[in-house]
């Protein structure tokens, strides 16, 4: 059963008693779905409903807009990846100029128990809440104790002998290192755009692609050649993806590129999900087009055959 999703307005209290996991939640990792997991169960312990409370967009697009940190997740991804966790509700607030102000008591107030009846609070250790970061889970707790509800500290998970983080995801597949973003999430590091109409280049070396418009904001990998997948409407599909201008093809316009194999047909404005599964190669100068066909070429027949075993 999916989640019911709802966003949430000041004064409509939209929830009765609840567990309610608290947090940004972006990439849904290993360690996000950990703590909502363990959220679910303790709410079932407490024949209480199980939320996650969440936010429309990441906190740093409002508080830090000339720099904010590259999204793993569309909120519509994270939206869905949340809910396959198997959730009650998933309360979304609004995340705006309004709500970066409040002190932590007045978050506590205006939006947690204006929204919910709190059972009991799950957050991560390094959580932090209100204006300028200002709460933490310690100030949370303190909250709690004065209106009535626990607050439980999940731990970091660990992976690859550090702790998972959607910053130290961010880093990986800012490095190209897009296996061991995988393993952190869960699954593959993926983006999702419209095919948008290019200079047909592909097609004249031989590879056609599908020229993918995303936004500035999401987490681009390395340049690079990738073996990944390529998710259409017309169905799932192996994919040598290309991020990155060619050097040999400096007017190139497109960073983002796929070779769907086995594919035939016109793509143009339908939207694509590409699944990033290893990088093959950096970008590289060739001689001529030629040689970079060939080299296109042998790409294609490696990541085919890499895809076709794994």
């Amino acid at each position: 059963m999916r989640a019911s999703v709802i966003t949430h307005e000041r004064g409509r209290h939209e929830l009765g008693p609840a567990v309610i996991a608290l947090g940004v939640f972006d990439g849904v990792h290993v360690g996000h779905q950990a703590l909502v997991r363990d959220m679910i169960a303790i709410a079932r312990e407490r024949n209480s409903a199980a939320c996650v409370l969440t936010f429309d967009r990441d906190p740093d697009q409002v508080v830090t807009p000339d720099h904010p940190q590259k999204q793993l997740t569309t909120f519509e991804d994270k939206l869905t990846l949340l809910s396959d966790i198997g959730p009650d509700v998933i309360l979304v607030v609004p995340f705006d100029e309004w709500l970066a102000s409040l002190t932590p008591d007045d978050f506590c107030i205006d939006v947690l128990l204006d929204a919910t009846e709190p059972i009991a609070c799950v957050v991560g250790y390094d959580f932090r809440f209100g204006a300028r970061a200002s709460g933490d889970a310690d100030t949370l707790r303190a909250l709690g104790a004065l209106h009535g509800f626990q607050v439980i500290t999940h731990s970091l998970v660990h992976a690859d002998g550090a702790p998972v983080t959607s910053t130290r995801i961010r880093a990986l597949v800012a490095e190209g290192d897009v296996g061991a973003a995988a393993r952190l999430l869960g699954r593959p590091h993926r983006l999702r755009g419209e095919v948008a109409h290019g200079k047909g280049l592909g097609a004249k070396l031989g590879t056609p692609t599908a020229n993918v418009a995303i936004s500035s904001g999401f987490a681009l990998p390395a340049d690079g050649v990738y073996a990944g997948w390529a998710t259409v409407p017309m169905g799932r599909f192996p994919a040598a993806i290309s991020v990155g201008i060619p050097p040999t093809i400096p007017g190139a316009t497109c960073d983002l590129e796929a070779h769907l194999i086995g594919f035939e047909g016109d793509l143009y404005g339908q939207d694509i999900t590409l699944e990033f599964l290893e990088r093959i190669r950096a970008q590289r100068s060739f001689a001529s087009h030629d040689e970079l066909a060939a080299a296109i070429a042998a790409d294609v027949t490696r990541i085919a055959e890499l895809l076709a075993s794994s």
